[in-house]
């Protein structure tokens, strides 16, 4: 529920006239589009990166206009602090639209215009809705739209977002690594589609997983590059249309000042009011993060099934119980998490394709489904990975009786002897320690003493 919902007020638009509550910070067209769109419960207010980032943007159009002088010291200066406020996460109930909505983001756009004048307003000591004294519209839009804000804002919130999930993957390559520092000395069979195959290292299999993870995140911030070129000043298509002579270069130069990033104007505007395809190559990319993951996950629970009728070279740690009916069953329940995480952002990756190719002509009307699926897989991936690290990998403990146990196979023998007598009495040696021949004397006969390399 709204604070004040006790007394209410009136607004007016082109199609009539709506009675609101009288302290809700959204107007007449959040309260239109919240009952056209009652879809998924999931609010844009849950999308907390989207609002600071469109926050972020309000606040350095606000000093462009002025700068400009298109807008009054003291407007600037409310506008500012309310977004100040936004970014703190103040006043997240007041974005109420669902994140399913059409109008390629003019419903997300209008609230956040609405919720910045209202509160503006009582900054100011006026009551919500006197929009003559500070318009959502003539003042907060001034000289933007939707095509260029949510834009714009969008891909802010990524690169934003970008050194966060770096970090969880490094510190999860990290923990990978100090895993397979302390397993470097125990010997295991590695296998190849499923098949025993030859010996390795049970180190040399967890630094192998550090070494991936580590590519991942190498490739986070180059891509987050592609996203830098803004839009912002093109208004509806790209022309300018209503927006001052000089205002996004202006803008742009704000919004570099307040988020330190490397951002530019985009060497094409119209062009980029309809594509996305930076926005699709960030979405490819974190589906091939997720991937990783998913694979690295789906070899620790092989890896340790059982723990008597699987392979049980290693043991996760029991973080709960794993059946109501079967006492002492632990399950892996933070890799299968991991996966599930990987399928969803499989499937948000392929929902991303699908809504930047629907955009006709101009314009795509379906860059919330992309800001929603982009946000929550980049925030879904990092939480995974930082609970992967947290709560399983820097505990996973070997089992070098299971290692050594498989190792002892008459085809893995073959397969590491092979390097020292030559594949044909590497075959002997693994027939005759199948028949129950002690391996030791057979390596003695050949010159080899335990404690040589073949050991």
């Amino acid at each position: 529920m709204i604070p004040g919902e006790s007394w209410t007020r009136i607004e007016s638009d082109e199609l009539g006239s709506r009675r609101l509550p009288g302290e809700a910070l959204y107007g007449i067209n959040t309260l239109r589009a919240a009952e056209n769109f009652p879809v998924s419960g999931m609010r844009i207010g849950s999308l907390a990166p989207l609002i600071r980032a469109m926050a972020l943007t309000k606040k350095a159009a606000a000093a462009a206009n002025y700068r400009l002088g298109k807008l009054s010291a003291r407007k600037t200066e409310v506008i500012g602090r309310v977004c100040d406020e936004l970014m703190a996460g103040q006043h997240a109930g007041h974005f109420v639209i669902d994140v399913f909505q059409g109008g390629g983001g003019t419903s997300s756009h209008m609230n956040l215009n609405e919720v910045i004048a209202n509160r503006g307003l009582e900054l100011m000591g006026r009551a919500c809705g006197q929009y003559e004294h500070l318009h959502p519209i003539r003042d907060v839009n001034r000289s933007q739209s939707t095509t260029d804000v949510h834009a714009t804002a969008l891909r802010i919130a990524l690169m934003q977002g970008a050194p966060g999930l770096e970090r969880a993957l490094l510190a999860l390559a990290e923990a990978f690594a100090g895993k397979a520092q302390e397993f470097g000395g125990i010997l295991k069979l590695a296998r190849t589609h499923l098949q025993d195959a030859a010996p390795m290292t049970l180190g040399e299999e967890f630094h192998a997983f550090s070494t991936a993870l580590r590519h991942e995140a190498a490739r986070i911030w180059p891509a987050s590059q592609g996203l830098a070129g803004l839009n912002l000043g093109g208004t509806m298509v790209g022309t300018g249309l209503a927006a001052q002579p000089d205002f996004a270069e202006t803008v742009i130069a704000e919004l570099q000042r307040l988020t330190e990033l490397p951002l530019r104007r985009d060497d094409d505007l119209v062009c980029a009011a309809w594509n996305s395809a930076g926005l699709v190559q960030f979405s490819s990319l974190l589906r091939g993060i997720a991937v990783t993951l998913s694979k690295i996950a789906n070899d620790l629970r092989l890896l340790s099934s059982g723990p008597r009728g699987g392979i049980g070279e290693i043991a996760l740690p029991a973080v709960q119980p794993g059946s109501p009916l079967i006492a002492g069953k632990v399950n892996p329940v933070i890799p299968e998490m991991v996966s599930q995480v990987a399928f969803h952002v499989a499937g948000a990756d392929v929902a991303v394709g699908m809504a930047a190719e629907a955009g006709q002509l101009q314009r795509n009307a379906f860059e919330p489904l992309m800001a929603h699926c982009l946000l929550t897989s980049l925030g879904m991936i990092e939480s995974a990975a930082r609970i992967f690290a947290e709560r399983c990998v820097q505990d996973i403990r070997a089992v070098p009786e299971a290692c050594a146990g498989n190792l002892s196979a008459p085809g893995t023998l073959a397969a590491g002897l092979v390097p020292l007598v030559g594949h044909e009495a590497a075959a002997d040696i693994a027939e005759a320690v199948a028949r129950g021949e002690d391996l030791d004397a057979l390596l003695r006969a050949r010159g080899l003493a335990p404690g040589d390399p073949a050991d």
